[in-house]
């Protein structure tokens, strides 16, 4: 008798929302629900460890959602910082033109503007 069984990962877009981002000041973003899913046969049978992210349309910053917040978000589309549990991931751009610039920079490579 042969199964196949595994573990993965799986991201599902739920909704675009609005926050304002600390990084670059854009205020669409996308929130996701990523979880851990065992499978069999390649069908997901469950999923576990979830967790919700939202993600800037702009800057490809990341912040996780407390879980208790979910449903109002859900309702309103809307993120208050107070609804932020941690910031996973906040890139540098300029907030001209939202290009990825170096910390070190002083001004933006793409549009020259004073950083």
């Amino acid at each position: 008798m042969f199964f196949v069984m595994g573990f993965g990962s799986k991201d599902e877009f739920l909704k675009n929302i609005s926050f304002k981002c600390t990084n670059c000041l854009n205020e669409k973003f996308e929130l996701y629900q990523v979880s851990n899913v065992f499978s069999f046969f390649f069908i997901p049978i469950f999923k576990f460890n979830k967790k919700f992210l939202i993600i800037c349309k702009n800057c490809k910053s990341i912040y996780k959602l407390k879980n208790e917040s979910l449903k109002k978000v859900l309702d309103s589309s809307w993120v208050t910082y107070d609804d932020i549990e941690e910031i996973i991931r906040n890139n540098n751009v300029c907030k001209n033109c939202g290009c990825m610039v170096d910390k070190s920079d002083k001004f933006c490579p793409n549009c020259g503007n004073k950083l």
